[in-house]
């Protein structure tokens, strides 16, 4: 029943939308990007409280939002956990237990719109910022970002490139925009008019084409390691893109998976993660 009501809605906005296409491009545009920067998931659910009940929960002012981090101490390096679209903190319960086992210090934080996160909106260069903000408080050697994360890591890196920062880590991240807008529209399935709208409505929002925002270019620019997995099984980010990302950042190591899909949440990553810091700080120290 619920899938049925929610092909009902998709139906009803995309007649909507095309329906307005025909007159409006502009205004067509926007409310497509409405639809596609609004979550519906991804805030904390029971589970989640329980299992981040064992952090300490700091809230930080930025961005215009009250942005949720959640810190459990060590004595280790420092990793900062930036989780995907309609998710939340919760999600890095498989490798929170293992870097804890590892004694490494972690800080995770909710997106816009996610978790305990402030704000009903939501898109890569916003979380990028939110990223940044947490990252200057508290100076993380690593960074880890799941998808859009990973997105908004690559983003924050290119552009405003932290001395603090030692190394990155990407997991299953869309490579380019236009690729997670075809994502976007094989649900909406909006007319070519639409979507051209679409277009105009985020140069509008953002002063850059949807083509500017590439992980490639960002990749490009990056001047520390990382350590780039993804799974062959992945339908939301593509493993050959995640194979080119890995060529283009020439301080970056590959990983393929097969059988993990898109959320990659699996103990095998986090060891992957755990052997990228331990030989990085293996090397700092030799």
């Amino acid at each position: 029943m619920r899938q049925f009501f929610r092909k009902l809605v998709i139906g009803l906005l995309r007649f909507q939308i095309n329906t307005i296409a025909l007159f409006s491009l502009s205004w067509a545009g926007r409310k497509a990007l409405d639809i596609f920067r609004t979550p519906h998931k991804g805030r904390l659910r029971e589970q989640d409280k329980t299992f981040l009940a064992g952090a300490k929960w700091e809230t930080l002012q930025a961005e215009g939002l009250d942005i949720q981090t959640y810190i459990w101490e060590g004595s280790g390096p420092t990793i900062l956990l930036a989780h995907g679209w309609e998710s939340n903190s919760g999600r890095w319960r498989t490798f929170i237990n293992f870097f804890r086992k590892k004694n490494y210090r972690i800080v995770a934080l909710d997106a816009p719109g996610h978790g305990a996160t402030s704000g009903k909106r939501f898109d890569a260069v916003w979380y990028a910022m939110t990223l940044k903000a947490v990252a200057e408080k508290h100076q993380p050697e690593f960074i880890a970002g799941h998808s859009a994360g990973g997105m908004a890591l690559l983003y924050y890196l290119a552009g405003f490139h932290p001395a603090f920062v030692k190394g990155a880590i990407v997991i299953a991240a869309p490579c380019s925009l236009r690729q997670v807008l075809s994502n976007f529209n094989k649900v909406m399935q909006l007319s070519e008019r639409a979507m051209t709208g679409m277009e105009i409505a985020i140069n509008e929002q953002f002063g850059l084409p949807a083509d500017s925002f590439n992980l490639f270019d960002f990749a490009e620019k990056s001047k520390i390691k990382g350590l780039v997995l993804y799974d062959a099984c992945d339908e939301i980010a593509s493993f050959a893109e995640g194979q080119k990302l890995a060529a283009i950042w020439k301080k970056s190591h590959f990983e393929g998976y097969n059988g993990l899909g898109h959320s990659m949440n699996n103990k095998a990553v986090a060891e992957e993660i755990g052997v990228f810091v331990e030989e990085f700080e293996k090397g700092v120290s030799s």
